[in-house]
């Protein structure tokens, strides 16, 4: 994977064509009720198509890992970090002591069983706060708050500006077009350092 990924292409692509929506919207104030509604389902949109990517990177880059390594016999971090995030949540305390010679001679079964666990958690994902960020890019080898701490806090804004829209009918509200195109700009610009730690880590090869 090299970035700019296609994941990153399409959130690109997808985040202009949810912009069609909010055609005749007020950029600074809705002035009725269908306004209103226009901005709600652009965020609701915008959202949709951040998490998509952010699943979808990484989803991508934990199957290149196996792949990698079924191909190749490459260990990157990427792969590391995914069987890691398997054993510490699934092995008991007592399996423990045969984990090294255990892991040695059967990388693969692991890295399987950890993709199928991860691909799991991915699947089931629903938000880009903070704790989904973490939930998914951790597991690959990319800790959010190291990478962008403040990418990772204005994802997280978004994530519950949509939360807000989407778990409590109210048709007006105070955002407005211009604060949402604003936030969304940013997170746009600044969310490549995403799409760079993934690949980075999936190059990275553990000696």
């Amino acid at each position: 994977m090299k970035s700019p990924t296609k994941h990153y292409r399409s959130l690109v692509i997808s985040l202009k064509k949810a912009r069609l929506i909010t055609r005749g919207v007020n950029k600074l104030g809705c002035d009725n009720d269908l306004q209103h509604l226009k901005l709600q389902a652009y965020i609701l949109l915008c959202h949709g198509a951040l998490e998509q990517y952010i699943e979808d990177l990484a989803l991508s880059a934990a199957e290149s890992a196996r792949n990698n390594y079924i191909q190749n016999g490459s260990i990157t971090k990427t792969l590391l970090a995914l069987i890691s995030s398997k054993l510490v949540d699934d092995l008991p305390e007592k399996s423990k002591s045969k984990l090294t010679s255990d892991l040695a001679s059967n990388v693969e079964e692991f890295s399987k069983e950890a993709f199928n666990r991860y691909r799991t958690v991915v699947l089931s994902n629903n938000g880009i706060v903070e704790r989904d960020q973490k939930k998914i890019l951790i597991p690959i080898g990319v800790d959010p708050e190291t990478v962008d701490f403040v990418l990772m806090k204005n994802l997280n804004a978004f994530g519950a500006k949509r939360g807000e829209v989407a778990h409590k009918f109210k048709v007006q509200r105070t955002d407005t077009l211009t604060s949402v195109e604003t936030a969304l700009a940013t997170i746009l610009r600044d969310i490549i350092a995403y799409d760079q730690a993934v690949c980075k880590a999936l190059k990275l090869r553990m000696k």
